[in-house]
């Protein structure tokens, strides 16, 4: 803070500061797999016709190719299918196939998460943990990753950091995650092209390697909920906020029921993580919330493969309070050295009772209970109505459908809406009054998107209001159901403006969720935290950044590999002296300054000068209040005061006449440094006989 007083043409200025291989065995009873399908590995030595053939030998097809994977192992992978054989008769054929070297099933994994809690009551304890109670548990203070003191360490700027999430895909429209999705520069969105030549058609947020498209929709609420936990949007004025808020997160969906994870899938998500770093997109992290009984070498090694290109595997160490040192768990415990495994804890710092552990094989923990985070926006209730004048309709709004605070428009009757023919032209920019029938409600508001409405109305064909959905999430208008009554009633209004409302309540758009699932985000998003304050780092360096900085947890200790919770605060600052690492290196070329020191001796210490966004070594590059002028102004005159600013920094000027206790009011809109001098100017100041100000960092 530097404070100045004004008093007539006398300026007075003082200085303070606030501030490999192996053979498969398919009949283990546990174990779940598609049936007549296996990944295989061809040797070395096998070209891809060569793998072509050996599927055709074996009476099976070649279904699919792992391109980019093949070429990073000098092994040719792939999918094989057979509508004749099963799974088992597949693998015998292939192990004794001299050009291949593994053949193994198509596993199916789970998404790691229990039943949800529906209880709302918002409180991100693992971020604050004050003691609070949350979902009607109460916590132990301090038992948690230490996020605001992590953040106030953190680099203003940073270059984009990006992290994927292969799980059940993500609401895009969730409005406290739209702003943080990622977005391929090289994608045109809806034109079915493959703009940047990867492989993939409007892979604009991500790709659906579950159905081999760019639907990326949620099909639950697991993927949602674990982006929103990584990456929830920060400052906005609502819900929640993401370990790392300002991380864009990449859907790689893998799941199109929810539940089932295919490895086909998830090797695929991985290769496309891999490949699209490799081209310069800067995906630091994946999170890998599922697992499985069933070890996959392709997996593995896809795993392995991320990692070369420098991507970072968080995967949940499951949910079936199982000792994984004994009982192996899979992706867990591949134990790459681009992994990072964990555990759930609680509020109170133990082990969730669910939780997986390992000595050996789980790395740490995180919060896994009682976790607070966004759900799609169509699995939550709406407050839907139809009105004309001062008539209000009931409405319930379709499953899936469309959401609108609002919307007026002409009301055109486009009877049962079964074919596209009984859409007449005037519909486009308004909204479709349509009888239920036999036609699926999905069929009838697709034809009337196609017609250009914008919303929909589907009054039912006999009496008494129903429930309708659309069956799967999609880019749908608001649609919404009413009564036969009303539906008759509002025939006589065709022709004429009415208002369809379909929102969404802020508060229906989270929940808690308990499990491991929920646990790995928070790791996941503490890799992307130390990737943006240290984007040198290798792989190796930043797995080393967050596992040799925990928090030591008796409770923990050998139930995981570091004894700890995870710890967001060392991870910036692992000296715990008060001065990120980053900064220390940047300034110091080492860590471990003393704060207290004024190395320049221009009256700021260390510590000041890291507040202040200035220069540790430079005596001229300190906050202080270096240039003011009065500014003819009619009869007054305005003061204008010229300070110094550093880039990303934020800064507050505030005045006061008499520097009494709580006196002191903000002058003007926070200012944003720019590197250059900002300047604030007070109106008001030649009206009074005296004034003080000062200028404040603002965390």
């Amino acid at each position: 803070m530097v404070a100045c007083k004004v008093r007539a043409r006398r300026i007075w200025l003082a200085m303070a500061l606030v501030l490999v291989a192996g053979e498969v065995d398919v009949t283990e009873a546990a174990s779940e797999f598609v049936e007549g399908e296996v990944i295989v590995t061809w040797r070395s030595s096998a070209s891809l016709n060569t793998a072509k053939t050996s599927a055709a030998r074996h009476s099976a097809k070649f279904a699919k190719h792992y391109a980019w994977l093949s070429d990073h192992r000098k092994h040719v992978m792939g999918v094989v299918r057979s509508t004749t054989q099963s799974t088992a008769a597949l693998i015998r054929q292939f192990q004794n196939d001299p050009d291949v070297l593994i053949a193994e099933p198509n596993y199916i994994y789970h998404a790691a998460t229990l039943q949800p809690n529906d209880t709302y009551y918002i409180n991100l304890w693992g971020l604050n943990n004050t003691g609070q109670t949350v979902n009607f548990t109460p916590g132990t203070s301090g038992d948690d990753i230490r996020f605001t003191g992590a953040w106030n360490l953190a680099r203003k700027t940073s270059p984009e950091v990006v992290v994927a999430v292969i799980d059940t895909g993500l609401d895009t429209t969730h409005p406290d995650i739209v702003a943080n999705l990622w977005t391929n520069p090289r994608e045109a969105a809806g034109n079915n092209l493959d703009d940047d030549a990867n492989g993939r058609i409007d892979d604009v947020h991500g790709y659906n390697f579950a159905d081999n498209n760019s639907n990326i929709a949620d099909s639950s609420e697991h993927g949602t909920h674990i982006a929103g936990t990584i990456a929830a949007t920060g400052n906005n004025s609502l819900g929640v906020i993401g370990v790392d808020f300002k991380a864009h997160i990449m859907v790689l969906k893998a799941s199109n029921d929810g539940t089932y994870f295919l490895s086909s899938a998830i090797i695929e998500a991985l290769q496309y993580a891999a490949m699209m770093r490799t081209s310069g997109v800067n995906i630091v992290a994946i999170n890998a919330s599922f697992g499985g009984v069933s070890y996959s070498s392709a997996q593995s090694a896809a795993i392995q493969a991320a990692g070369d290109t420098g991507i970072i595997f968080c995967a949940a160490a499951g949910n079936s309070s199982a000792d994984n040192d004994t009982t192996p768990t899979y992706p867990a415990n591949y134990r790459r050295n681009n992994m990072i495994v964990v555990a759930a804890s609680t509020q109170t710092d133990s082990l969730a009772g669910f939780s997986n552990y390992g000595a050996t094989t789980v790395d740490l923990a995180a919060p896994g209970t009682n976790i607070f985070s966004l759900i799609p926006t169509w699995i939550a209730t709406t407050s839907a109505a139809v009105t004309k004048g001062a008539t209000n309709y009931a409405a319930q709004g379709m499953n899936y459908a469309g959401t609108t605070p609002g919307i007026t428009a002409t009301l055109i009757n486009c009877g049962t809406g079964n074919s596209a023919g009984e859409f007449p032209a005037g519909v486009r920019n308004n909204i479709a009054l349509i009888q239920r029938g036999t036609e699926t409600f999905a069929t009838k508001v697709t034809n009337a998107m196609n017609a250009g409405a914008k919303g929909a109305i589907i009054y039912n064909n006999v009496a008494g209001a129903f429930l309708g959905t659309l069956g799967a999430p999609g880019i749908w208008i608001p649609a919404v159901s009413v009564s036969q009554a009303d539906g008759a009633s509002l025939l006589a209004w065709v022709n004429t403006p009415v208002t369809l409302t379909n929102a969404v309540a802020p508060a229906n758009i989270y929940q808690y969720l308990d499990g491991s699932s929920m646990a790995a985000p928070h790791v996941t998003g503490a890799v992307a935290f130390a990737a943006m304050n240290f984007p040198g780092e290798s792989v190796t360096q930043r797995v080393a950044r967050v596992l040799n900085h925990i928090t030591p947890v008796p409770a923990l200790s050998g139930k995981v590999r570091t004894g700890g919770r995870l710890n967001l605060l060392n991870i910036v600052d692992t000296n715990a002296n008060g001065l990120p690492d980053w900064w220390e290196t940047d300034y110091f070329d080492a860590i471990g300054v003393n704060p207290n020191t004024d190395t320049d001796g221009d009256g700021m210490t260390n510590l000041q000068e890291y507040l202040a966004g200035t220069h540790p070594k430079n005596p001229a590059s300190r906050l202080a209040i270096t240039q003011t002028a009065f500014i003819p102004n009619g009869i007054n005159r305005d003061f204008r005061l010229t300070f110094p600013s550093a880039s990303g920094i934020t800064y507050r000027v505030e005045f006061s006449d008499t520097l009494a206790l709580n006196s002191w009011i903000t002058l003007g809109a926070d200012l944003t440094g720019n590197g250059t001098d900002l300047q604030a100017t007070d109106q008001a100041a030649s009206t009074h006989s005296r004034r003080f100000y000062r200028v404040r960092v603002i965390p």
